[in-house]
């Protein structure tokens, strides 16, 4: 456990440590995420060539650790962060078992998004049993989607982590934060054709790098100028898409609303019914009954 591990590559943990629930086979770039439980006990995780942030979810419980031969000693609250940058080697020693959400952001992503908020050198730096709501927030949005099995796709998981990179850069990093820079969002042919490649692809399982390769971007540029250019992020762009499709199938086909769905790119009825009745108030049936 001595060796760096890539992203792709979970930890190795001394048995009966388990791994509840994992990201690995929904292919998010750039991100990793896991739900743990650790009995009582010492840990030694090895440098990760990726960062790790871990959401403590349980009850306040003593924490000890070692990070580059200092020992921290804490009590953890409930939503406790632990943030451990790549190339540290620690060793966590629990007093009672603990549950606990791994985030690993690859360094790519960390270096990536830096660059797009004029940040060319950072320095994540450790941090220990700190609150955050904002991270908190990513961090059980992330882990609802992992429970459920990736159903939002991988433009959500994947704009949610651009999100933390850059809130986890501007707030617990070593590089001054600069002045904003004021940007006027995508080029009008860009926009054109990143909307034209969503609607051609509208049933795919799209993601950020899709997109942003699309027009020769870094995944968190373009996002950022996405947003300014349509005010939806990508996701929230495709999900709203997909039901102005789906309506428009429902009014004019007799296809089966199962059908609609697959072929708008929700994974099945029920995927699209909780969405437009979120979004829009109404549902499929409804549609079709009243709208038609």
């Amino acid at each position: 456990m001595k060796n760096k591990q890539d992203l792709t590559a979970p930890e190795t943990l001394p048995a009966p440590s388990a791994v509840l629930h994992t990201s690995e086979l929904l292919h998010w770039t750039g991100l990793l995420c896991e739900q743990r439980y650790h009995p009582a006990g010492e840990y030694v995780f090895p440098a990760f060539s990726a960062h790790l942030i871990c959401l403590y979810q349980g009850t306040p419980s003593l924490l000890e650790q070692v990070r580059n031969g200092h020992i921290h000693n804490s009590m953890v609250p409930h939503a406790g962060i632990q943030i451990v940058p790549a190339g540290t080697e620690s060793t966590w020693r629990h007093r009672a078992g603990a549950d606990n959400l791994h985030l690993h952001l690859s360094a790519e992503l960390i270096h990536q998004v830096a660059i797009d908020l004029n940040r060319n050198r950072i320095e994540l730096l450790n941090h220990f049993s700190l609150q955050d709501p904002r991270i908190e927030h990513i961090c059980l949005a992330l882990l609802a989607e992992l429970r459920e099995g990736g159903p939002s796709g991988r433009l959500y998981s994947e704009g949610l982590a651009i999100a933390l990179a850059a809130h986890v850069i501007s707030s617990y990093s070593s590089a001054p934060r600069p002045l904003p820079e004021h940007r006027k969002g995508l080029p009008p042919h860009l926009l054109r054709h990143v909307i034209s490649v969503i609607e051609d692809r509208l049933s795919e399982d799209l993601g950020l790098v899709d997109l942003a390769s699309e027009v020769g971007l870094s995944q968190s540029h373009f996002a950022s100028l996405f947003r300014q250019s349509t005010g939806l992020s990508p996701h929230h762009y495709l999900v709203q898409r997909r039901l102005e499709r789906a309506q428009s199938l429902l009014r004019s086909t007799n296809l089966a609303i199962d059908e609609i769905a697959l072929m708008v790119g929700f994974y099945d009825q029920s995927h699209l019914t909780r969405h437009m009745r979120r979004l829009l108030g109404f549902t499929p049936k409804y549609v079709r009954e009243y709208l038609s």
